[in-house]
């Protein structure tokens, strides 16, 4: 046999060899880690995915969800990233990855990461408990100024609930005190039980956690959002500062692109399916799609302005500690 008809073997061989793998796989079902406790907008994006991808078939087998928040979402993306690179372990998460390396929480960002799919955007938001005398982001930012360093907020440490308001602050000229406490369903409990007085969530949360007794207080945002038609924005309040979140599908890293690709064609046609949309619009997600390569580019860009308010925050906190 020539070099070249070995070449060629060879080729066809390992092309056989993928087209096996991927149509293999998968052979068992997918564990799906969300790094918060169940009842958040992450959580509550991912299992309509499940749902909806098992309606259509668009995997051989089931997709299992499990929720890890513990230490703010740090073992469950700790989890997602360490597993064998397989293709039977994913995640699911949000802006954490660019804002908690960004404050120093963890030491790896979104390239620690196979990116499969941005599958959701959405609009985030401040609330208080129903009963507050907080009625909008004026009434906070002038609590904090007539109580600096005391107002508190539930937060998840060096995740937008704890990024976003520090932000707030810095282009207010304000201090909030930050609490500790973890995902969207950990945080309502917070201020509902009188803990903190506000908190960051997201539009989805604020929608399915309204019944139970928040009032959302201001949106950042550009734009009032029809769902949510009574909420001013940021802009409207005359602050610059907007911000959003967006909902992620990740894998370990070295997970084969042909997997990848079974993963991103089942989560691609779930989020085309007009019972998917029409569901996800009512918990306050936008249905937005975009692929692994695509999503990297945008992360890349982000992650640098990121940064620059990070060290801007950062720089300020230590300039705070600093004694007279």
């Amino acid at each position: 046999m020539s070099s070249r008809s070995l070449f060629a073997a060879l080729a066809l061989g390992a092309g056989l060899l993928a087209s096996f793998a991927a149509s293999a796989y998968p052979d068992k079902p997918v564990r799906v880690i969300i790094p918060v406790v169940a009842g958040g907008s992450t959580d509550q994006l991912a299992r309509v995915y499940q749902m909806t991808i098992e309606r259509q078939k668009g995997l051989s087998q089931p997709m299992a969800i499990v929720n890890n928040g513990a230490a703010g979402g740090v073992v469950g993306t700790r989890m997602i990233k360490d597993a064998e690179a397989d293709g039977h372990t994913i995640g699911a998460w949000h802006m954490g990855l660019l804002t908690a390396p960004a404050m120093g929480v963890v030491d790896y960002d979104h390239t620690a990461y196979e990116l499969i799919a941005q599958v959701g955007a959405v609009s985030v938001g401040l609330a208080v408990k129903s009963e507050s005398a907080i009625k909008t982001v004026s009434d906070l930012v002038a609590a904090a100024k007539t109580r600096p360093g005391e107002v508190t907020s539930a937060m998840n440490i060096g995740l937008l609930p704890h990024f976003v308001p520090l932000m707030l602050g810095q282009e207010a000229g304000v201090r909030f005190r930050f609490v500790q406490a973890g995902g969207g369903a950990v945080r309502l409990k917070s201020v509902l039980g009188g803990h903190t007085e506000f908190s960051l969530f997201s539009l989805s949360e604020m929608i399915s956690f309204g019944p139970s007794g928040i009032r959302p207080i201001v949106l950042f945002d550009a734009q009032r959002d029809p769902r949510l038609p009574d909420v001013g924005t940021t802009v409207e309040a005359g602050y610059k500062l907007t911000f959003g979140e967006r909902i992620m599908f990740l894998a370990p890293k070295g997970t084969p692109a042909a997997r990848l690709d079974v993963l991103r064609k089942a989560m691609r046609a779930a989020s085309e399916d007009p019972e998917f949309q029409a569901k996800v619009r009512e918990q306050g997600v936008d249905p937005v799609f975009v692929p692994g390569d695509e999503l990297r580019a945008q992360l890349d860009r982000q992650m640098v302005s990121i940064k620059a308010v990070a060290d801007e925050i950062k720089a300020a906190m230590a300039a705070e500690k600093k004694p007279n």
